[in-house]
């Protein structure tokens, strides 16, 4: 193998990105608590991060992370890195826990959980907002294998209240899928998409199978009902471990219609869909070294949970991109333009939040940061020079 610069470069940091995360996660600090509550007649737990810091007037955005069959949330946060994560992007994490190790993915296979999953998971939501002031709309979920399968249901069955789902190695069962084949709510909102699968997986297989459907047949469904382009932008990841037996492809849809219909919060957030194909990769997370966390090659390349939270909440998650500058009013496009447009907004949701999150005073601004504004829906990601 020809070694180059770049490849270096690409390892250097990406082990740098790796320490980083260990580094913020025993620094950072942070509240993990346990909550237990009853639910369709069934006792259901969960454990919760809230980043150091957090106080409920940031309204925080929540992330659910569900782990596969025969894990448990505690699986997914000793594992997946998540907490680190969540100090980064200022978010809090809850790790749920399914009956019996599973979800109700509606499968249909026997001993399957049939627990309501989706009430269970709106409620726990509910009540994590009533305690830490998280937010109400825009949430976000993400899974490993039956978890990934639960979150395109709670995509499907409530894009009213979930931005953006991510599934690792999980598809839909048949009947989940057609029943999700329908038009969005009315008025249409619509949920953005990271699907993450192994082509060599041999639990659920990338070609569909033992009651499931293929994971290209979840993109396309979802491409379709996020009106996105039909031809996705394709691109190949570096390799920069060529010893880990795969390899990432990303295939980009973009952008796809509005989350939201008019007057929404997320009216003004264009939808997008990413599939990353990794072949030869197997049941697993990428960057995952944890022992018995998945079945088969693990790939080494990207780091699943980064990416997730980067599509979730990273800069491209919810700012305009060049393309989108068509559809901004003339009139709003300097940064002093923008700060006197919130000033005299009185739309519901407009206003100014620094890189934390938090709220902010727009006479009150400082030089050498970065700041985030909403202006009728147009959502644009600002830095302050010097």
């Amino acid at each position: 193998m020809l070694i180059t610069k770049e490849f270096i470069a690409q390892v250097f940091l990406k082990t740098l990105f790796s320490v980083f995360l260990l580094c913020l996660a025993f620094f950072a600090g942070g509240q993990t608590t346990t909550m237990s509550f009853q639910h369709g007649g069934l006792n259901r737990t969960a454990q919760v991060f809230v980043p150091a810091g957090a106080q409920p007037s940031d309204s925080l955005p929540l992330v659910l992370v569900l782990h596969g069959f025969t894990q448990s949330g505690t699986t997914m946060l000793n594992s997946a890195g998540f907490n680190a994560l969540a100090q980064q992007y200022r978010a809090v994490i809850a790790y749920p826990n399914g009956v019996n190790a599973g979800w109700n993915t509606q499968s249909g296979m026997p001993g399957a959980s049939t627990a309501d999953d989706v009430g269970y998971l709106l409620t726990l939501a509910d009540s994590i907002r009533s305690r830490w002031g998280t937010r109400y709309h825009r949430l976000f979920s993400c899974g490993f294998s039956a978890g990934g399968f639960m979150s395109y249901r709670l995509a499907c069955e409530r894009p009213d209240r979930f931005e953006a789902v991510a599934s690792v190695a999980g598809t839909m069962s048949t009947t989940a899928f057609a029943a999700c084949q329908g038009p969005p709510l009315q008025p249409a909102y619509r949920v953005r998409l990271m699907h993450i699968h192994g082509t060599s997986d041999a639990v659920v297989n990338y070609s569909g199978g033992n009651g499931n459907v293929s994971a290209d047949q979840c993109v396309l469904a979802w491409v379709n009902r996020s009106i996105c382009p039909t031809s996705p932008v394709i691109t190949t990841l570096p390799n920069t471990n060529a010893g880990d037996g795969s390899t990432v492809e990303q295939n980009m849809y973009s952008p796809c219609a509005p989350l939201g219909p008019v007057g929404s919060a997320s009216a003004g957030i264009p939808g997008r869909v990413v599939l990353l194909k990794v072949q030869g990769g197997g049941h697993t997370w990428p960057g995952i070294t944890t022992p018995l966390f998945g079945l088969g090659i693990v790939n080494q390349d990207i780091l699943a949970s980064a990416r997730i939270m980067d599509f979730f909440l990273g800069v491209a998650a919810s700012s305009t991109t060049n393309n989108d500058l068509e559809n901004v009013s003339p009139l709003i496009i300097s940064w002093q333009q923008t700060l006197q447009a919130i000033h005299e907004s009185s739309v519901q949701g407009d206003g100014l939040w620094d890189s934390w999150g938090r709220p902010c005073d727009p006479r009150l601004v400082h030089q050498g940061q970065i700041y985030w504004t909403r202006v009728s829906g147009i959502v644009r990601k600002w830095h302050i020079s010097n």
